[in-house]
């Protein structure tokens, strides 16, 4: 994918230290932003299964590769997990430990997102240091990609409620990432590590709704939506008015079996995407809440879906 260059007057230009320039581009939900269908398409669960694993597990950001699932928690700041999937249940399997550099004044790095490149190399978005963690496919080596984004987002509106900063990452060609703001209000930024760190474009998508995955096929973006359980396939992902098509799960996590106890961060608890040619996968952070109907069941869930044709 080539570099964007900014679009249209609204573009402005920031430079900070460490030579990062930016191309910053506020786009603001407008009355026109809505799918270029009539409804959303109903994704077809083919198991939903609970998640078993260490203590304190909390699942965030999902990433398939030759028919293995990896995640990361975020109250686990050294570990990939991947996930076997069983019969009756999804189990986190430890996959590569690492020891994490803690930029000074950084108490826990909050892992959120998971992707990885052709080399094997997992990169992690980081809640709490704003940044991303490249940790090689052995785990003898972790390094920090990029300086915190924090400064850049807030300058575009981001990152303004404490709990909804950087969420979801994805690999949008060698080097070149792009990674969401999770709420109030959502939105995108694309980093370009080559030669030097350079934001590429940001995107406030406003207060509507809650970004918490990605996942990228070619020219076409997928964006994880928790606030409403659906996921919108996108070619001008910066653009929220570009046309669109959504995918909804909402009938899935609202099921009776599904529901969990106390809705503050909603039923719907979505916190990881991934896809591959058959299927869509999405994991639910419950934020260790029992569910209604078996309040002693503190278990995640992995929703295993049919992907549309």
């Amino acid at each position: 994918m080539g570099s964007r260059a900014p679009r249209g007057s609204r573009g402005f230009r920031l430079l900070t230290p460490l030579a990062l320039c930016a191309s910053v581009l506020l786009w603001l939900p407008g009355p026109g932003a809505a799918a270029a269908q009539e409804g959303p398409v109903r994704l077809e669960a083919i198991s939903v299964l609970p998640v078993e694993g260490p203590e304190s597990n909390q699942p965030s950001g999902l990433f398939v590769h030759n028919d293995t699932l990896f995640t990361v928690s975020d109250k686990h700041d050294d570990i990939i997990f991947r996930i076997e999937l069983r019969e009756d249940a999804a189990v986190f399997v430890p996959h590569v430990r690492f020891d994490p550099p803690r930029p000074f004044g950084v108490f826990r790095l909050d892992l959120e997102g998971i992707t990885r490149d052709d080399d094997g190399s997992f990169y992690l978005a980081s809640e709490g240091a704003f940044a991303i963690l490249k940790v090689d496919a052995d785990g003898k080596k972790a390094s920090w990609v990029t300086t915190s984004l924090r400064d850049v987002g807030a300058s575009a509106g981001l990152f303004q409620t404490r709990g909804g900063y950087l969420e979801g990452i994805t690999l949008m060609a060698r080097d070149r990432f792009l990674v969401t703001a999770e709420r109030q209000p959502c939105g995108l930024i694309e980093v370009d590590m080559s030669p030097v760190q350079r934001i590429v474009e940001i995107a406030n998508h406003g207060e509507t709704n809650s970004y918490t995955g990605l996942h990228r096929e070619a020219e076409n973006v997928y964006i994880l939506q928790r606030s409403d359980a659906t996921i919108r396939k996108t070619i001008r992902y910066l653009d929220v008015d570009s046309p669109s098509t959504l995918w909804s799960f909402a009938h899935i996590v609202n099921d009776p079996e599904y529901l969990y106890q106390h809705e503050q961060f909603g039923a719907k608890t979505a916190e990881g995407l991934a896809m591959d040619q058959d299927r869509v996968y999405v994991i639910l952070d419950n934020n260790n809440d029992a569910r209604r109907m078996y309040p002693t069941d503190y278990r995640p869930l992995l929703l295993i879906m049919k992907r549309p044709g």
